[in-house]
């Protein structure tokens, strides 16, 4: 019997190390927006704030000779008030903490190789 169980908590730590850690929280797939009355989980921007992300081919390649791809998050703010937000990046740092105005749009962007889909989500700040 213990042998059992000690197989399950190994059988749970394999599969915890499978999943990369931004997969575990919620992040938004591209050209998707975050729909109202989401929970929000620590960190992530309220959710009457929403996300389109799409990328755009440069038409360059890096030293290594693969292909360049913009990635652009316009963020809009849809809340009674202004909010700060900034982008989480794969393989990148984080964007810079900006203020939204209610009603308005900013937008961010990263170039990265195109097998890299770096957005990971945005984050209040």
């Amino acid at each position: 019997m213990r042998f059992l169980s000690m197989a399950f908590v190994g059988a749970a730590l394999v599969a915890g190390f499978a999943v990369p850690a931004h997969a575990a929280g919620t992040v938004q797939a591209a050209g998707t927006a975050q729909t109202a009355g989401t929970a929000q989980i620590a960190g992530n921007a309220p959710s009457c704030v929403d996300t389109y992300v799409y990328r755009q081919y440069t038409g360059k390649r890096n030293s290594l000779g693969e292909v360049m791809v913009k990635t652009t998050a316009e963020i809009t703010n849809n809340c009674k008030n202004s909010v700060k937000v900034k982008v989480a990046w794969s393989w990148s740092p984080d964007s810079n903490c900006r203020k939204i105005s209610k009603g308005k749009t900013i937008s961010e962007s990263i170039v990265k190789t195109h097998d890299r889909k770096p957005y990971q989500k945005t984050k209040s700040c």
